[in-house]
């Protein structure tokens, strides 16, 4: 007789009286090599846009006490000789009581067991029930022109609908002395210091793109310290920052390496608002 498993799926239950149930967790159990697997996705994001209210700390305090008993459980066999046969009874008794709240397992299916590799069975399930919260969602790319837009679409609404149209369609190109290169900035204001907007996007894929830019930048600027202290100049950057938080470090070290050049001023995606109504303020 072959060997089965049993498996089962954690569910989320938004609105009972409506019947609309989340799959977001999927728990295996093993009773012949007596082991407990649970899986659940790290990203929730997608759950957050279709119920606002979703209680996400909550839930995943859960799966922290789920996946940690789960682990107790596999390194004490003997409980499961207790429950052999009796896959539910286990779950209700070890795992996560059965009772009106949001969060349970559903109904507990038999399996064959169809390879010793007890690893890559969980995988293909967390596959077949939950690759769902991994997929890549469709996002925009915050790169340079993103960032004039934004920074247009603020200024016009501080501005009230003041027409920018001319100073953003004829950009201030500046060509430092002794050398062939040239440099545009879309927008300059003046308070006191002339500041020139420029953006500058770090929403990369890889962490070389981001040294190399910085280097880039940290380059052009320095080049460009001469027309600074001749006009009171100040270079003030709209930056983004990569979405992929692996790349964030090297993000933080990029922006350390362009501030060590004089007269630059980094101004990043949450600071707009708060940069924009200066502006606002001295175009008037």
């Amino acid at each position: 007789m072959n060997a089965v498993f049993y498996y089962t799926l954690l569910q989320y239950r938004y609105a009972q009286s409506l019947g609309e149930v989340l799959n977001v967790g999927v728990l295996l159990l093993f009773p012949e090599q007596r082991q407990a697997v649970f899986r659940y996705p790290e990203r929730l994001s997608r759950i957050r846009k279709l119920y606002p209210k979703f209680a996400e700390k909550t839930i995943r305090s859960y799966f922290k006490g789920i996946a940690t008993r789960t682990n107790q459980l596999t390194k004490q066999p003997e409980i499961f000789a207790d429950y052999e046969q009796h896959p539910r009874q286990l779950i209700d008794n070890e795992i996560l009581i059965r009772d009106s709240s949001a969060l349970q397992f559903g109904d507990v299916k038999t399996a064959i067991l169809y390879t010793d590799d007890l690893a890559a069975i969980s995988d293909q399930f967390y596959r077949l029930y939950l690759s769902f919260y991994d997929q890549e969602e469709h996002r925009i790319h915050h790169d340079e022109g993103y960032l004039v837009k934004e920074f247009q679409k603020r200024l016009r609404l501080r501005l009230n609908g003041v027409s920018l149209r001319e100073a953003f369609e004829h950009p201030l190109t500046i060509k430092p002395e002794g050398t062939k290169f040239s440099y545009k900035f879309p927008f300059a204001w003046q308070n006191g210091t002339y500041n020139l907007v420029k953006p500058v996007s770090f929403d990369l894929k890889l962490e070389e793109s981001i040294h190399e830019k910085a280097t880039f930048n940290f380059g052009q600027f320095s080049l460009l310290q001469p027309y600074a202290d001749q006009h009171n100049a100040r270079f003030d950057l709209l930056v983004a920052r990569p979405k992929d938080k692996n790349l964030y470090s090297a993000y933080d070290d990029a922006l350390q390496q362009i501030e060590r050049v004089p007269k630059v001023k980094i101004v990043e995606e949450d600071e707009l608002d708060s940069y924009t109504a200066k502006a606002a303020e001295a175009f008037r």
